[in-house]
């Protein structure tokens, strides 16, 4: 890339002078400026010294020693082309004179541009130069401005008039102007590393030029740990995901925006709640106890992501595979996740306005039963129950009340009366700019959403700023702030209530004040409303979080380069709840004394990391880079909780607890974290064909005990680019890339509580008061024992990676094969009886390393530019994963079967807490016809069809699975595992207007639907086909009795198969005409709608989202935006 070019320009203020003098002024600068042109040319002497380098090498090392740029069609210079160059303060000419010997190139020195053409269209320069001259005195004046993809300035591009050495450089902010000889002129845009353009000029008198880069897809830079390299030369598993993707999806995490985006990336929002973060999963559970969750990097210190806004993102790397995350050591087991976010660069002040609005509702939910069907059900429920029609509503067990309100038609839909149509919003100002000594950058965001429940919402400020000042070449240093602040209100999820009480009575009085005792004459009926009554109920948080990292970089020698970062961060949280005697909970338990509780937290850390950079050529074919790390970590926290109740004055709500009569929980806590690292890296490449990366990391840590604090995670990657083989160059024309990738590397996590390996004790009541009156203190060991011999989980990874481009990088595909072996994963493992317990019913626990697993899983990634000209694209993104985890071995001691399987662990399958589904398996319902087979299970017809499991009696015979249901029946019914999962993007673009639609899916796996879970409940959702001897369905039993009960669990669980369209944006870009007239660089308009449908292989989910597991809380939504992105 061409250095940016630094220019003066005259202050705005002159004094007031004559025409006359004007004009003998501006001879006089006109002359200076020649004799200064001829001056600079005959003056300036330099010293190179190049053995068979390329001309491009060249170009730049002139262009970076003087004031000298290069200006010519890239089409015709063969920048590869190798040259000798040995001089000792020589004159540009008698240089150039040696480069372009026995060459078709011919050069003009113009001032301080230098003019390459071809010989044949010089002829006679003396000549051509004079008659361009007239022709461009005469010509045309034109003006614009150069930019690239991103719609950022080019500094220094060429702009020539296609066939003449006619020609001039593009200024600071990418602006030039050129005359030209007539309205037939075609300009050639050029600068190194993009494809060159040409525009014929028209009648427009302003051209906006966008110049796309040469081979992007391999030229793209990759953060990788603690440094960056050309995707060309990478050889881990690392996916990267730009802004522009991350913002078409309105959400407040920027993590829900990758969803379906990152192979072996698998992420679900579980909850409709405001403000809820997703569950994060990369490459599948490895672990039983600790953190599944993937340490995230932001802007080289680790933080969290949900601390920022979408809009402030300029990249997400994710690292995958242990030859990438080993640098990271034992927080890099479950992946790295690093962030850039967007900084300053040299050029004018650009400003940046992202803004959005929208709804957020249409929730999938099943309505409880109403009207005609609520009592048509209760009717059935009653004839399956007793043989015979209800005569009446009392037969249906309604009491008066009930019947009163059925009379008068007061039906409710409580779903209706829960949810209601909540906003979601973001607005963001970004700021950057500077010149190449200073340069600055400021954010300011606000994401506001208001969730699909009254008083749930959530409100966040997001500031960030920094200043990056260089000295000199050798010396630069900066620093960045960060500030957050997050308020919220919730309240608790009711919705599945109303399935258990009568859809009846008045909701709302005439002020619109909910009605505690919605059905009149009932006082036991309370409104699930409740806690919506004034000043009844208060969930409320308030977080802040400071963060101040600045940096030193230092070059002691040539390619030798220091930076040091120091990360801190100071962030705490408080957290309060009141209820009253009018909350939903102490009226349907009957207490009146308010309760209230607080939480105050407090966080404070610091990361002090150096990196030492070294990178050298040995002869020309052998290039070295070697990276040293130290990182000195210590994280630390406290808190204190009140909790009481008998509060005499309400509107204090929390804010009062010293007034609490009675104080039924008081604590404190402190942890503290400690950790000290090394690390070192090397990485060769030769020829840019044979790449090897080697590191290793050194972790110690303070939760181990010692003899085990310290472990060492190696990892080693080799990558052949196989298409840069002479052997593959008859591929040139339609092979872009082709490289193998292996790695093998070893990741950690001793992610457990600081404290495990010491023995800790608490206190307990005694009667003891050794002949004294009154009781003595007890203190016994925690129910956690201490284990000195704690040590690291450790997963062994190897990665093989495919990556191949086709069709000038038309195709771009990416594959993974990987498996990995975690060993030494801890859990908390029951001590025998033997050894006592914490209490009679809980036995003492040891965190033990005693478990291993496995994961294997194949990735897929595929890009394509299915159609790519002027006035209309389409382009194709895909991914696919496709994965298995099991438990490979575990030592539990002595445990029986059945406490094996209640702490939830089986060989073979998930190691995912809660992840196995042990339970009975509906195959069915009886149907009439079969009762006599049914009966051999203690069934009847429109009873559940349970698969079982065969029994054997005292002599070893079995009975073929024939027997009444019973617990032993119980069988692994399946895993919440997909077999696969896949995201697929389209974008297409017709002219100024952009439209993107984006799938995403999951197949196999189960899921156990919580809303699927009421049946024969008083109001159960409409959606239940449930069975009667008029409707022979297999989908719900009969309603009533007691046989179903039993087994009623196995009804939850269903394929959580699903495919949903998660987004459809469609955008318009403001015309350039607009543009120049109201002062901006874009301007884009769009309309988002957010998961708008969704598909799941189960019919039995009707009306269900399923992506949050079918929970009964809190379902998920729909939503509808309008947004704004505007640059200045």
């Amino acid at each position: 890339m061409k250095k940016i070019i630094k220019r003066n320009w005259p202050g705005p203020y002159l004094p007031k002078i004559s025409l006359k003098m004007k004009l003998t002024t501006l001879l006089l600068i006109f002359s200076l400026m020649k004799i200064q042109a001829s001056v600079y040319s005959q003056n300036t002497k330099l010293t190179l010294n190049f053995n068979n380098t390329s001309v491009e090498k060249l170009f730049n090392k002139i262009e970076s020693v003087s004031e000298y740029r290069f200006i010519f069609e890239s089409s015709i210079i063969d920048l590869n082309r190798k040259v000798t160059i040995n001089v000792k303060k020589k004159g540009i000419n008698e240089i150039l004179d040696k480069v372009f010997r026995d060459t078709n190139i011919s050069y003009t020195v113009n001032d301080r541009q230098i003019i390459l053409v071809k010989k044949k269209e010089q002829a006679s320069l003396l000549e051509k130069n004079t008659v361009q001259k007239v022709i461009t005195e005469q010509g045309i004046e034109i003006t614009g401005v150069v930019v690239d993809s991103k719609n950022m300035p080019i500094p220094g591009a060429n702009v020539i008039e296609k066939g003449t050495n006619n020609g001039v450089s593009t200024d600071l902010d990418g602006k030039f102007t050129i005359r030209v000889s007539g309205s037939n002129s075609v300009l050639v845009f050029s600068f190194i590393g993009f494809e060159n353009k040409e525009e014929t000029v028209g009648q427009s008198k302003s051209l906006n030029i966008i110049l796309n880069e040469q081979n992007s897809a391999l030229n793209e830079v990759v953060i990788v740990g603690y440094g960056a390299v050309k995707k060309k030369d990478l050889t881990g598993a690392v996916a990267t995901v730009k802004s522009s993707e991350i913002v078409l999806n309105p959400v407040a995490s920027p993590m829900e925006a990758l969803q379906g985006r990152v192979s072996g990336l698998d992420i679900q929002r579980e909850s409709g709640k405001a403000g809820t973060a997703p569950k994060v999963l990369l490459r599948g559970n490895r672990s039983l106890t600790a953190s599944q969750d993937p340490l995230y990097i932001v802007d080289g210190i680790p933080s969290s992501i949900n601390n920022l806004n979408t809009n402030d993102i300029e990249t997400i790397d994710v690292l995958k595979d242990a030859s990438s995350t080993a640098i990271y050591g034992s927080s890099g087991a479950n992946g790295v996740i690093i962030i850039t976010t967007k900084k300053a660069k040299a050029g004018k002040l650009q400003i940046d306005l992202n803004s959005y609005f929208g709804l957020n509702g249409f929730s999938s939910f099943p309505a409880p039963l109403t009207g005609d069907k609520w009592l048509n059900y209760k009717r059935d429920r009653f004839y399956l129950d007793n043989g015979y029609e209800a005569t009446n509503l009392t037969d249906l067990g309604l009491n008066a009340a009930a019947v009163a309100a059925i009379e008068k038609g007061q039906y409710i839909n409580w779903i209706d009366e829960t949810l209601q149509v909540g906003t979601q919003q973001n607005h963001n100002l970004f700021m950057r700019g500077g010149s190449e000594k200073v340069q600055g950058y400021f954010s300011l965001g606000y994401v506001g959403e208001e969730g699909i429940y009254k008083n749930d919402k959530v409100n966040s400020i997001n500031s960030r700023g920094g200043v990056d000042l260089k000295f000199s070449d050798k010396f630069k240093t900066g620093f960045q702030l960060i500030l957050n602040y997050r308020e919220g209100t919730t309240t608790n999820s009711r919705i599945n209530k109303a399935y258990g009480i009568y859809p009846l009575g008045v909701p709302f009085d005439e002020n619109g004040t909910v009605n505690l005792y919605p059905l009149e004459g009932d006082p036991n009926y309370i409104s699930i409303l409740a806690n919506n009554y004034p000043g009844a109920f208060a969930d409320e948080t308030m977080s802040y979080n400071v963060q101040f990292n600045p940096y030193v970089e230092v070059e002691f020698a040539k390619n030798l380069k220091l930076r040091s970062n120091l990360g801190t961060r100071f962030s705490g949280n408080r957290a309060g709840t009141f209820q009253n005697k009018n909350s939903y909970n102490l009226l349907s338990e009957g207490r009146t004394a308010s309760e209230a509780t607080y939480d105050v937290e407090l966080d404070y850390s610091y990361i002090w990391e150096n990196i030492l950079n070294y990178n050298f050529k040995v002869a020309e074919n052998h290039d070295f880079t070697m990276t040293g790390i130290t990182s000195w970590a210590d994280s630390r926290s406290e808190g204190s909780y009140l909790g009481g109740n008998g509060i005499d004055y309400d509107d204090f709500l929390y804010h009062n607890m010293g007034a609490v009569k009675n104080l039924t929980t008081r604590m404190n806590t402190y942890s503290q974290f400690n950790r000290m690292s090394f690390a070192g890296r090397i990485n060769y490449s030769f020829k840019g064909k044979y790449l090897f990366q080697l590191t290793n990391r050194w972790d110690g840590v303070s939760p181990l005990a010692e003899g085990n604090k310290w472990a060492s995670f190696p990892s080693a990657s080799v990558a052949w680019r196989i298409s840069d083989e002479s052997f593959m160059e008859g591929t040139n024309s339609w092979l872009n890339n082709l490289k193998l990738r292996l790695g093998y590397g070893i990741s950690g996590s001793a992610n457990i509580d600081p404290y495990s390996s010491l023995t800790r004790t608490s206190t307990k009541t005694s009667s003891l008061s050794l002949g004294g009156g009154t009781a003595l203190p007890m203190y016994v060991p925690t129910e956690h024992i201490s284990n000195p011999d704690l040590t690291w989980e450790r997963s062994t990874n190897t990665n093989l990676g495919l990556d191949v481009s086709v069709l000038n990088n038309r195709i771009d595909l990416v594959a993974e094969y990987y498996w990995t072996h975690t060993d030494g994963i801890l859990w908390d493992r029951r001590l025998p009886t033997s050894s006592g317990g914490y209490d009679a019913k809980t036995p003492y626990k040891k965190t033990s390393n005693i478990a291993s697993s496995e994961n294997r899983g194949f990735e897929l990634a595929i890009n394509t530019k299915n159609i790519d000209n002027e006035n209309f694209k389409w382009n194709t993104s895909f991914t696919y994963t496709r994965a298995k985890e099991k438990l490979t071995d575990i030592d539990l001691g002595n445990l029986s079967v059945s406490q094996l399987i209640s702490e939830g662990l089986f060989i073979g399958e998930t190691p995912a807490a809660q992840g196995v589904f042990y339970d009975y398996k509906k195959i069915g319902i009886w149907q009439l016809g079969q009762e006599a087979e049914a009966a051999l299970y203690g069934a009847k017809p429109g009873d559940i069809k349970l698969q079982t499991v065969e029994q054997f009696d005292a002599n070893g015979v079995s009975d073929n699975g024939v027997h009444v249901y019973s617990t032993k029946d119980r069988m692994i019914v399946g895993s919440n595992v997909p077999d696969y999962f896949f995201g697929m993007q389209n974008t297409f673009k017709y002219k100024n207007f952009d439209l993107t639609v984006f799938v995403n899916g999951r197949y196999g796996g189960m899921m156990r639907a919580q809303v699927l879970g009421y049946w024969n409940k008083e109001a159960q959702p409409e959606t239940y086909n449930y069975w009667t001897q008029d409707n022979p369905t297999n989908d719900f039993p009969r309603p009533g009795g007691s046989f179903n009960t039993q087994f009623q669990s196995a009804l939850e669980l269903v394929d959580a198969s699903y495919v949903k369209i998660k987004n459809i944006t469609f955008g318009y870009s403001m015309p350039e005409d607009f543009l120049k007239r109201a002062g901006m660089s874009s301007m884009r308009l769009y309309l988002t709608s957010y998961n708008p449908f969704v598909f799941s292989r189960s019919h039995l989910l009707k009306d269900v989202d399923p992506e949050n597991g079918g929970s009964d809380s809190f379902p998920l939504f729909k939503q509808v935006v309008f947004g704004l992105n505007i640059s200045l």
